[in-house]
């Protein structure tokens, strides 16, 4: 099958967010596929000298092509004008045009398969939803996600609760929408068997992780209210937060002893970091699936998420499932896994189990039966 992917390659350069890891581990695997002849497509101004991609990307040794106009300007003559038309840069041989993420491109006579993570742009009860900038957000996805919806053969997503929102808000069609979730990377599955005391710990005291930052979508205000509870209780437990952090709370985390900040941090710390913990915070107002959850629990720590959006969806059973709100009963749950050692056994084992159902191996065979089964 001949496939041609178009992509943003600063999206999949190391290190990456969860989008980026979607990206390079599907197309890798389709890539390795003997009966795929996979193709990627992007913007001719992320070509470097050596006529390949950036060095950061995982990709850079997939077959590439390219076109001529910056990527910003050219989306946005898609998406808005439906113009200009991609069909030149595909060959009649081509049997699909995918993007493992959201984008909209015009083209004639070839089926098209995007991957729309989350629709957190039409969601109206967020904490930021009436922002201006929001509202932007909401407008500019609106000039074309209808057109994809109607006009594209496959929808890729994240999770049953992304799906079920795409349906409720936006008036998808259900057959089209395919949930391919997402995996953990080897690493992680990896450290599960390696004693947390062999390796480098962030900081002396026992720890809860977070990644994402300090931001306001993470949960940031939940957060810092955690870590005052830490501190009204005595306890030693730290919460150490990986990523970039918004200013307004980088500020208020110099008043948290409690609080350490890491910045972002190289993808090869990750799974020590989480194996050191005593758990994973988790308290994102919104995911469309949450690859921090399964990570954790795929090296033996307990993940602790919000209620709220894909997060109970993916952790199931062998995840802890919390209000964000509910300061008093997480401080305790951070402090029963700490002191308990049979509780965070427990969590540990049902998490690692859980988690050897998210593997990238699972999602690549997902695409490409898809694929077969929509041609």
């Amino acid at each position: 099958m001949n496939i041609i992917s178009y992509i943003h390659p600063t999206r999949t350069y190391l290190p990456c967010t969860g989008v980026g890891r979607h990206i390079n581990n599907i197309l890798l695997g389709l890539e390795y596929d003997d009966d795929i002849n996979l193709e990627l497509i992007c913007s001719k101004q992320w070509i470097k000298a050596d006529g390949k991609l950036d060095i950061r990307s995982p990709l850079r040794e997939i077959p590439l092509k390219t076109f001529p106009f910056p990527e910003n300007f050219s989306e946005r003559l898609w998406k808005f004008a439906q113009f200009p038309k991609m069909d030149k840069y595909l060959s009649k041989q081509t049997e699909w045009l995918y993007a493992p993420m959201e984008t909209y491109i015009p083209v004639s006579y070839c089926p098209v398969a995007i991957t729309i993570h989350d629709v957190q742009a039409f969601e109206t009860n967020l904490p930021w939803s009436s922002t201006l900038q929001h509202r932007w957000f909401r407008y500019k996805w609106g000039q074309w996600i209808y057109k994809a919806l109607s006009n594209y053969r496959v929808i890729f997503t994240m999770s049953e609760f992304s799906k079920h929102r795409m349906i409720e808000l936006l008036g998808a069609d259900a057959s089209k929408i395919v949930v391919v979730g997402n995996g953990v990377d080897k690493p992680f599955y990896d450290i599960a068997s390696t004693d947390p005391v062999k390796l480098e710990r962030p900081v002396n005291n026992p720890y809860t992780f977070i990644i994402g930052g300090l931001r306001l979508k993470k949960g940031a205000d939940f957060v810092l209210d955690v870590a005052k509870g830490l501190l009204d209780t005595n306890s030693d437990i730290q919460i150490v937060v990986a990523g970039d952090s918004e200013p307004e709370y980088i500020a208020a985390a110099k008043d948290l002893p409690n609080v350490k900040l890491l910045g972002i941090v190289p993808d090869n710390d990750l799974p020590r970091l989480m194996r050191c913990a005593s758990s994973l915070l988790f308290l994102s107002h919104y995911e469309g699936f949450g690859i921090p959850a399964i990570e954790a629990m795929a090296t033996g720590t307990p993940s602790i998420v919000s209620n709220r959006a894909s997060l109970p969806e993916v952790v199931g059973t062998a995840g802890i499932v919390v209000k964000p709100e509910d300061t008093a009963a997480i401080v305790d749950i951070l402090i029963q896994l700490e002191k308990n050692s049979q509780l965070r056994l427990d969590y540990s084992q049902r998490g690692k189990k859980h988690a050897k159902e998210y593997t990238w191996s699972r999602c690549v065979d997902i695409v490409q039966k898809a694929f077969y089964e929509y041609h």
